[in-house]
């Protein structure tokens, strides 16, 4: 186990140093000084969690729609743009490091989820 301690202590400390979140870091500093605006990304980043976890088809498809204009709108906002694309980043960087361990663990669950 302290094999394991060890190396995720070594991808955490990579991934602070990393570019991905560096930029998140510098434009997060950036939102944060405008409260109103920081209040106003946290509440689209909000809705934007409830539609991704909605159920119920037809209206998973309405507040999709809803939500992308509003995020076209929203995204005019150069610092907007700019922190969503940095989170995004780091979304995909996390993504990308589950993935890996997804792929190379050999773990069987005994059975398959069909999509």
């Amino acid at each position: 186990m302290n094999q394991i301690n060890e190396a995720l202590q070594g991808l955490i400390q990579a991934i602070w140093e990393g570019e991905e979140y560096q930029r998140y870091q510098a434009v997060r500093a950036k939102v944060h000084e405008q409260p109103q605006l920081e209040q106003q990304i946290h509440a689209f980043r909000k809705k934007n969690y409830e539609v991704q976890n909605l159920t119920e088809e037809k209206k998973l498809y309405d507040q999709a729609d809803k939500l992308e204009r509003e995020g076209i709108e929203f995204r005019k906002d150069p610092l907007v743009n700019e922190y969503l694309n940095a989170e995004l980043g780091i979304c995909r960087l996390f993504q990308r490091i589950n993935w890996e361990l997804v792929q190379n663990i050999d773990f069987d669950l005994g059975f398959t989820i069909d999509a």
